[in-house]
């Protein structure tokens, strides 16, 4: 009796996990498989093996594994998608919050899981094969569907997303932005003379950056003060700047710059004048400053230009936006009505036609959407406006505009392992780093 008791324990537990993870998912048809599970726990009556097919052993083992190695896989991306993934920092963008090498973990249940829209894909790879082919297929597309989460983004949660100006890339260039190299080199160019590659929103590079503004914000930076809403943004700890660093004569000391934990390949100097360019955080200006070798120290500033920078978002000779100053700009949220010209259109061209997928066109000088002349266009999606903590190493918002909803995959909440780049676990271990919170 005792034993009975403890299997309806057990088949009620597994019943409602099961149940629950059915309904947030919302695939209802799951909640069959409660008979299954009551049937395997309690009552036993069928036999789940393959021993009543009277196949060889061999042959039965070997399937057994088989379907034991499907179920192992289908659990890790179940876990992958749905709770939390692993994420590797590639570059020194985020720095010093997160290093070039750090693993870290980002939570699914954040913002709300998002399900997958491209289905047909190769276990293991994201958008390519070790060949340079897709490892997925488009044959099967879903619509954008987001899980309920614990709460929304906020002003400097640290996230990651796909790459929104991701959709296109040259193969024979998979580092550089498609559209940088249109706006250089021009867009019939570029087509003729390399191949291209489109990817769908969920196969896009991640990128890993801080939430500065929210939907509904306005923000604005001057001489590289981040204002939202009219208040000033406090600057965080360890966050790092470009600067001018000038000696008396020789290069800065290799056990200097290893006791800064600044590595030599991200440093130029120029003998000619002793001039050093650095990344670097408060406390290791002040560092510097006490250095009897250093004659001075500036942080460096993008002015206001005469001309358009043409890697500044949005791309348009109406703005004389730089890195350090840009804006006012205001950070689209779901429901706003924009007022559309031809002046401000560039700030929302891609919003409309790509994210939000309306055919948009001027002609004879007019704004048309849809086929219809629009003076205005209503918002369907929230948007984020992110930048590296690494401030003049960061390729982010101010270059490519806005993060879509859509975009989102979760919130980076701990690093679990770390390593120098180009550099063995034994040498370059970050013990210090090893299971530490994301802040």
């Amino acid at each position: 009796m005792e034993r009975l008791t403890w299997k309806y324990i057990g088949f009620g537990l597994s019943a409602l996990i099961w149940s629950l993870l059915a309904i947030w998912v919302e695939l209802w048809y799951l909640l069959v498989f409660d008979l299954v599970l009551f049937d395997l726990i309690v009552t036993r009556r069928f036999d789940w093996t393959l021993r009543t097919l009277g196949l060889p052993r061999l042959l039965q083992s070997t399937i057994e594994w088989v379907f034991i190695a499907l179920l192992a896989i289908a659990c890790s991306f179940t876990i992958k998608i749905l709770f939390v993934e692993t994420y590797k920092i590639p570059t020194p963008s985020m720095e010093e919050t997160l290093l070039a090498g750090d693993y870290i973990f980002v939570s699914k249940l954040a913002y709300g899981p998002r399900l997958p829209e491209t289905p047909l894909a190769i276990p293991f790879y994201h958008n390519k094969l070790p060949s340079g082919k897709k490892s997925y297929s488009e044959k099967i597309k879903l619509p954008h569907k987001r899980l309920k989460g614990f709460s929304r983004v906020e002003r400097d949660d640290i996230i990651v997303f796909n790459f929104p100006a991701g959709d296109t890339m040259v193969v024979q260039y998979p580092g550089q932005n498609y559209y940088s190299l249109v706006r250089q080199y021009g867009r019939e160019y570029i087509k003729s003379e390399f191949d291209i590659l489109t990817h769908p929103v969920d196969k896009r590079e991640n990128y890993i950056k801080r939430c500065i503004a929210l939907p509904g914000d306005t923000l604005q930076i001057i001489s590289g003060q981040i204002w939202v809403n009219g208040s000033i943004r406090p600057v965080l700890p360890h966050q790092k700047f470009k600067y001018y660093v000038t000696t008396n004569g020789n290069p800065l000391p290799d056990r200097l710059l290893d006791s800064l934990k600044i590595l030599k390949t991200a440093v130029t100097y120029n003998p000619a004048n002793s001039l050093h360019v650095l990344y670097l955080a408060e406390e290791n200006v002040e560092t510097l400053k006490s250095f009897p070798q250093v004659r001075s120290i500036k942080q460096y500033s993008e002015p206001t230009l005469s001309f358009q920078n043409q890697e500044i978002f949005p791309h348009s000779n109406h703005f004389r936006w730089t890195g350090d100053n840009f804006g006012p700009l205001k950070v689209p949220a779901r429901g706003d009505t924009l007022q559309l010209d031809l002046f401000n259109l560039p700030l929302y061209q891609r919003l409309i036609s790509t994210y939000e997928h309306s055919d948009l066109q001027v002609v004879d000088g007019k704004i048309h959407i849809n086929g219809e002349p629009a003076e205005h266009y209503v918002v369907q999606m929230d948007y984020f406006f992110v930048m590296g903590d690494n401030r003049h190493n960061s390729a982010d918002s101010r270059y490519w505009g806005f993060v879509p909803e859509d975009h989102l995959l979760g919130k980076a909440v701990a690093v679990w392992f770390s390593v120098e780049p180009d550099k063995r676990i034994i040498g370059g271990l970050r013990k210090e780093r090893i299971f530490s919170s994301i802040k």
